[in-house]
This record gives structure tokens, sequence and C-alpha cells, in this order.
């Protein structure tokens, strides 16, 4: 009887005990229910604030989430290691995969871990290359290389780092610098991008090297060393055929020397093969200039002609023309003759000293020496005062020998109207003066009137003496008589007189 009564005591305790067992499992089901269920909701929304890139949310969700019970480890962290480059902050998410992997070893974490490295390397490249764009932006090339230095050690086999300082070292004008960063590059990444820069670095060092011969080539001409500059013309032309400043330079070379022909015909070639404004207003210039110089030739040579026939009315007609007195006589003394070969100041030639005085006849060491003639226009306030020349001996310079001079003088006469006096010596001359016998033929409008022969001694004419040896002077008029006046090859029985200190000479015609 009393063990059926223990026994139904224990039952009913073992019952309680099941019950409260089975009440404290469905609390603790419960409880862990609902922290699983609010887990689960915070990874969630960890992940959809890392969905919609709200990276700072993200990293907030979960870090919460992760300190939450039951949480999955790995899976929060490669999300918060996600939002956290996101933000940029590589360091942090790594740190993160790190911490994780050495506890679970897990080889996502690891795949997570090599692949934010590679971003990171990425982003600490593009940020280098970022920072130095902006150095280049303003123009600190110094600076800017060596901010792309630093990206080139982070990835050495990225084109952009080599590309971009052989671009900063093009802006210094550093051309071999950049030549040399390509060629490294090149060494790594067998980069297209590279070896087009590459021909681009070649072609500015080729420009360089141009612009130098070019400035070297100019400085030969400022010298006048002409020879040696068409020689650094021509080699700027053989480094690059396709620049027109050498050939517009050896044009230049070529006009300077007068070689119209030639720099037409280098222009014209160069014209042929590359497109050049410079290059056609060179070749107008030198066009121009062949045809100018062609009109001086003609007019040189037509003078030539007419002085050594001694067509005076041509010597006067080409002299007093513009273009003789702009052209061709307005710069130093001119040798000129017909053959224009070997060296024209000795031999036979005509020097144009300027528009009014010309010479034609021997030379040595371009001096009048041998027979020649000197002409020179008399012109003063009036247009045309007529004209003066010397034909004769010359020696160092000046008449020395038998010669004759001509002398018309061109006026307006008392009665308002235009005479033309003409004076005609012939005889000997020593030193320019006239000296010995010598004999002058007077003419008026062209029609002779008279003459006179006399003796002059070094350019003054002797007194002349009569049959009783004495001197004709007439005092009051400060005048003396050197000869009879001849009158159609007879005596008129006047004298021709002259003031004291009259002194004949050509030597106050001729320029030097």
């Amino acid at each position: 009887m009393l063990s059926g009564v223990f026994r139904t005591k224990e039952r009913k305790i073992i019952v309680l005990l099941l019950a409260f067992v089975i009440l404290i499992s469905g609390v603790f089901t419960y409880i862990n229910y609902n922290k699983d269920k609010r887990y689960k909701e915070q990874a969630v929304m960890a992940e959809e604030f890392l969905m919609k890139g709200d990276f700072k949310e993200a990293v907030r969700a979960y870090l919460k989430a992760m300190s939450m019970n039951n949480s999955n480890e790995e899976s929060l962290t490669i999300g918060l290691s996600e939002a956290y480059v996101g933000i940029n902050e590589y360091d942090k998410a790594l740190a993160v995969l790190r911490d994780c992997y050495e506890k679970t070893g897990g080889l996502s974490l690891k795949e997570k871990i090599e692949e934010v490295t590679a971003e990171k390397t990425d982003y600490d490249f593009f940020q280098s290359i970022s920072h130095a764009d902006k150095y280049y932006a303003t123009g600190e090339y110094d600076r800017a290389i060596d901010e792309y230095e630093k990206a080139k050690k982070i990835k050495s086999k990225e084109v952009l780092s080599y590309q971009r300082i052989a671009e900063a070292y093009i802006a210094k004008e550093e051309y071999e610098l950049a030549k040399e960063e390509i060629l490294n590059g090149l060494i790594l990444t067998q980069s297209d991008e590279l070896n087009k820069l590459l021909n681009k670095v070649n072609n500015y060092i080729k420009k360089k090297q141009y612009n130098e011969i070019i400035l070297e080539a100019s400085e030969y001409i400022y010298q006048e060393n002409y020879e040696d500059a068409m020689k650094s013309y021509d080699t700027a032309r053989m480094l690059l055929p396709e620049e027109d400043s050498a050939y517009a330079g050896l044009a230049d070379v070529y006009i300077k020397q007068e070689r119209y022909e030639d720099a037409i015909r280098l222009l014209q070639d160069a014209l042929s093969k590359i497109h050049s404004d410079l290059l056609k207003e060179w070749l107008d210039k030198a066009s121009l200039l062949k045809e100018e110089h062609d009109k001086i030739e003609l007019t040189k040579s037509e003078l030539y002609l007419a002085v050594n026939g001694l067509d005076i009315n041509k010597i006067q007609e080409i002299m007093k023309k513009p273009f003789f007195i702009e052209k061709v006589a307005s710069g130093e003394p001119i040798f000129y003759n017909p053959m224009g070969d070997g060296n024209i100041t000795n031999g036979y030639g005509l020097i144009i000293y300027d528009h009014q005085n010309v010479y034609l006849g021997g030379l040595k060491d371009g001096k009048k020496k041998g027979m020649g003639i000197y002409f020179t226009l008399l012109n003063g306030n009036a247009e045309d005062l007529g004209y003066f020349y010397f034909q004769g001996d010359w020696n160092y310079d000046v008449p020395n020998g038998i010669g004759k001079t001509e002398e018309v003088m061109v006026y307006v006469n008392i009665d308002g109207e235009t005479d033309k006096s003409t004076v005609i010596t012939e005889g000997n001359f020593f030193g320019g003066r006239e000296n010995g016998q010598m004999n002058k033929h007077f003419f008026r409008n062209g029609e002779k009137w008279g003459n006179v022969m006399y003796t002059s001694l070094d350019g003054v004419p002797i007194p002349f003496t009569d049959e009783d040896g004495r001197q004709i002077i007439d005092y009051e008029n400060n005048q003396y008589a050197i000869g009879i006046l001849y009158r159609e090859n007879k005596p008129t029985g006047d004298y021709y007189n002259v003031e004291f200190g009259t002194m004949w000479s050509v030597e106050s015609y001729l320029i030097k």
C-alpha cells in the first residue's frame, strides 16, 4: 500500500520535471528563434545597404549583425569587407578579413583577401595617378613625375604610369628622358600605345635636332658663311624632309648669292612633295627677284654696249630711267662684263658707280688702267644740265696719256631759250690733269664756233706770249690769254682768256 503511494508521487515528480524541462526548452527555443530572427533581419538589412551602395550604413549594419550570437562570421566578414571597400577603406577591409581567416581558415576568406588586395593595389595606383595628373595640369612637371613614379612602384607593369611620365618629360622638352622611360616600359609591357608614343618622341627629338641645325645655319648666314649654311640646311632637309624651314633657309642663301634659278628649282621641287604657304611665299619672292635681276642684267648689258659705242643718247636714256636709278645704281659700285665669269675687276669691264657716273674700259685690281671711257651726267638744280666724259688712256685710276673730254652744258639764255654749250678738249693728260699741248673746240647748239690751242702744265693753262714775248693780261677782269681763238681753222685775231687760278682737270668729275 505504502509502496504504491510512493510510486504515485514519483510519477508526479517526474511528470512535473518533464513539464518543467519542456517549458524551459520551449522558452530557450523561443528566445533563440527570436535572436536568430533578429540576426537574419540585421544581416538582410546590411546586405540591402550594401546593394544600394550605402556603404557607411552597411558597415554599421554588418558590425551590429556580427555582434549578435549565432552570426555567420565568415559571410558577415566578407560583406563588411565589401562595405569598407565601398568607402575606399581597404586597410580596414583587409584587417577584418585576415582576423577572421586566422580563426576559420575559410577558403572564401582567402579568395576575398586576394581580391581586396588587388583592388587596393588598383586604388592606390589610380590615386597616385590622379594626384600626379593635378600637378601635370598646373605645369608642376617634376612633382607630377614623382607621383607617377609612386604609381609605377605600385604596378610596375601598368602602361599608364610609363606613358604619363614620358608625357611629363615631353612637356619639359626633355625628349631623351622621355624616350628612356618609354623603352623601360616597353621591356615590361610590349604596349602598342608606348610604341606609338615612342614614334612621337623620336619625331620630337628629330624636330629638336632639326631646329638646332636651322639655328646653326642662321648663324652661318649672319657670318656670311654661306657654304657651311648650305651644308647645315642640307643636313636638316635629310633629317626631316617634310619640314619647310630648311628649304626656305636654303632658298634664302641662294637668293643672297643671286642664284635665283637655283632657289626657284629648289622651291618648286619642295612644293611638289609638301604643302607649305611659307615656301609658296619664298617662290613668289624668288620669281620676282629673278625677273628684276634679269631686267638689271639686261640694263647693264645695254649700258655696256651704249658706252662702248659712245652712244650718248642711249647712255643718257638708260641712266635717266627710274629703274636704273632705283634698282641698278642705288647701292655699292657694280662691276660688269657681258661674259660674267671670273674676276671682272681685272681685264675689261663696266663700273657703275652710281646713277650719274660710269666707266667702261681696262681694269686692274678694280682700278682703271688702259683705254677707257668715263661718263657722268651733270645734274644740278635743273632737271638736265648735260654730261661730261673722258675717253683715252688711264693709269693709277686716273687719266694718264692721250685723251679727249667732252662737256655739254644745258642752260636757259637771257631770251628764255634753252641753249646747249659743248666743249671738246683733246690732248695729253697726266694725273688726271691737262698736261702738254691741248686743243679746245667750242660748240653752241651743235654748231662749232671756234677753237683754241694752248699748253697746260699740271692742269694750269700757260699764258700765251705774242711775237714780242709778252703775255696778254687783262688786269681789269683778272684774266690772261692762253691762245689765239680760231674759227674754221683760221685765226680770228682774238685771244681766248681765262681767269687767274684756272685749272682744267678730269679728276674733279671722277668718283674713286
